[in-house]
This record gives structure tokens, sequence and C-alpha cells, in this order.
């Protein structure tokens, strides 16, 4: 027989002061130039650090000596003025992360009281450009989906299949996970990618799913955030963020089912080129498929296979733009006209749910043509 005597004095709001060694007891990685001697924490707040992913923790620990150094500041939600900040896509573009720290000042002391996700900052803005770098579980409200040409009643069926405000999350606990494309906006992401998925998984019955939210920042600095995956060198923050996402997937032993589209292929192919420098352990039980790759197709493979990752299915419409582009390896003169003749003002629009992978649509069905991260 064994037994353990519980200690009934210590409860959610304990305050627990920690050091470099003992943090890691409570599942927690703080960075070498923490400031222990500053901070105490109650059992609640390590509770929520311990189920951030390690880009998530990064951010916060961030933030939390950004208080050591302002402990009087009312509060730190702040956007940059730098415009540099949101040209160089390695670096976050905003100067503070999506989680309140709510914190009281004690015997000299900064006690971390609890760790939240801050109301003002998630979701989604009406400037785009506002929405932040997050996972959310979407959930899904009826079994409308997109199996064949619709009209105008139709689509708007399969837009509201799932629910329009999604909760965000510390880590993903759905079967199934997106990453979604440039000048997606949450709102469309959510239903866009919960479609794809619906095509890339047919017969899986989703539920539920999460979405790895990659904002956009508008046409020109989206395609500046491309370049900057697509180039040998660290990586944009949103590849980071979704390396250590893969690697919380790994850690925990968790069986995901990724889609990416359009850029989230590119981000994806940069997060585990990013992955297998910073983890490296393979990637066993997580796979993906792509749809409208923004990436070359053999490139992504050779390295989702280097970091044990299955890519399950490929998914390119012949008719455009992007994939033609992206995947040098297999372009033509023929194919490129053909997809360049396509992009103009047509009312074709692609679609990747079914053969013959597009419908014919009036522009205002689904406002984004081919060239841009529409269906």
């Amino acid at each position: 027989m064994s037994w353990s005597k519980l200690n009934k004095t210590i409860n959610a709001h304990s305050v627990i002061p920690l050091d470099a060694l003992n943090c890691r007891d409570f599942g927690v990685k703080f960075p070498v130039n923490f400031p222990f001697t500053k901070v105490k924490f109650t059992c609640q707040a390590l509770a929520m650090l311990s189920q951030l992913n390690d880009y998530d923790l990064k951010m916060v620990s961030a933030d939390i000596i950004q208080i050591c150094a302002n402990p009087n500041a009312k509060n730190s939600i702040k956007h940059s003025r730098n415009p540099l900040r949101r040209l160089w896509r390695t670096q976050y573009p905003f100067r503070n992360y999506h989680f309140l720290i709510e914190y009281s000042l004690k015997n000299n002391f900064i006690n971390l009281e609890d760790v939240l996700f801050d109301k003002q900052l998630e979701g989604a803005k009406n400037n785009f450009a506002a929405e932040r770098t997050m996972l959310y579980e979407v959930k899904r409200r009826s079994n409308d989906t997109y199996d064949k040409a619709m009209n105008d009643e139709g689509i708007k069926k399969v837009q509201g299949a799932w629910e329009p405000i999604p909760t965000p999350t510390t880590q993903i606990k759905t079967q199934h996970a997106a990453v979604n494309g440039m000048q997606n906006e949450l709102t469309k992401a959510m239903w866009l990618m919960g479609t794809h998925l619906d095509r890339a998984y047919e017969g899986d019955g989703i539920k539920a799913y999460t979405l790895f939210h990659n904002p956009t920042d508008y046409a020109k600095l989206d395609l500046i955030e491309c370049a900057f995956d697509k180039r040998s060198g660290t990586k944009s923050h949103n590849a980071q963020h979704l390396a250590a996402v893969l690697a919380q997937n790994n850690q925990q032993g968790k069986q995901v089912k990724w889609l990416a589209h359009s850029q989230g292929a590119i981000i994806f192919c940069a997060a585990l080129e990013h992955y297998r420098i910073h983890y490296g352990k393979p990637l066993t039980g997580q796979e993906l498929a792509v749809h409208g790759s923004g990436s070359n197709i053999e490139r992504l493979k050779r390295i989702a296979h280097s970091t044990g990752l299955k890519v399950v299915a490929v998914r390119n419409n012949p008719y455009d733009l992007v994939p033609n582009l992206a995947d040098r390896s297999k372009i033509s003169s023929s194919s490129l006209v053909r997809s360049m003749k396509f992009k103009g003002p047509s009312y074709r629009w692609r679609c990747w749910c079914q053969p013959p992978y597009f419908a014919v649509f009036r522009p205002s069905d689904l406002c984004r043509p081919i060239t841009n991260a529409g269906l």
C-alpha cells in the first residue's frame, strides 16, 4: 500500500517563491534572465503557465520582465509605433502578448496572481492587422458543408456551419487542426478552414477543430511574411509559434490531423525547419494535408519526412496561380499562362472540395478571387 497526505494549507491562491531549478518541478521553463528574486507565483498562475507551449511561455515571460521593470504601471496594453516591427516578420508585431497578467505588490515582491487570455486582444477585430496569432477552438453548429456547386443560399449555410465566436485555447485538444492562408481575417478563416478540413478528412465527422490563426496584415505585408519564411535563417514569429505547438503535441503524445492552406503551407514548412533545428524529436502521430500550397511541395515533403511528419494528401488546383508560382520544380509556361488567364475578371473561383476542384460563382459569393486565399 502507498499513501500521500495532502497539505490542506495550500490552495490555488497560495504564493510560492521559485528559482531556476525548482520551477521545472512545476512544468515551467523560464528563460535564464528571468528575475526570480523579484517575483512570486500563486498556484493558479503556475497551473496556467504550465499549460503554455515554449513560444507562449517565452512571450509571457517577456511581459513579466517588463512588469518587474515597471511595477507601478497601470497596464501594458500597447501597440508598437515602430513600423519596422511589422516589416521584419521574425519579430512579434506588438509590444505585449495576448495574455493578461494579474499581479499585486507586497513586501517588495511582485506576486503573480493569475495568467488569463486578454479579452481585449483575443477574437476578431475591425482592423484585421490588430488580430493576434493564437490557437482557437472552433465548434461546428450545423452539418452544412461544401460538396457541390452552390448558389448564394448554399454558400451562406456553409459559412454559418461553424460557431462565429471561437474559444481561445493554450493547446490543441481536438483531433483536427488547421493553418489558414494570407488575407484571411479570423471570421473568414474559421468557416473556410472548417470547410477545407471536411474535404481533406472526409468521413471523420469533424465536430470541432483547432485553428492556428495566421492574421492578415493586408496583401503587401502578408507577401513579405511569405518571403521571410521561404528564405533561410530565422523564420517568422508565426512559424516559431507553430513549431512550439507541434512540439507540445509531440510531448503530450497527441494524434493531430493538420490542414495547411495557401500561405499556411509556407508557415508549416518554415515551422518544420525551425522544429528540426530547435527540437529535433520525431513528430510521430501527426499528419498533414495541403490545399492550394504556397510552398514548394517537394521541399515540404522532404522536410516533413526528415521530422517524421506524414504528408497524407496534396490538392492543388491546376487553374490556381499560387501553387503554379510556388512550386517552381513543376512550373511550365502553359500552366502559368492558364492560371494567369483564370485569375482575371472571370466569375470562376477556386475550390478544393471535390473534382474538378472549382465551381462557378459570382464575386459576391466568396469575396476573394483565385489569386488570394478564397475557397
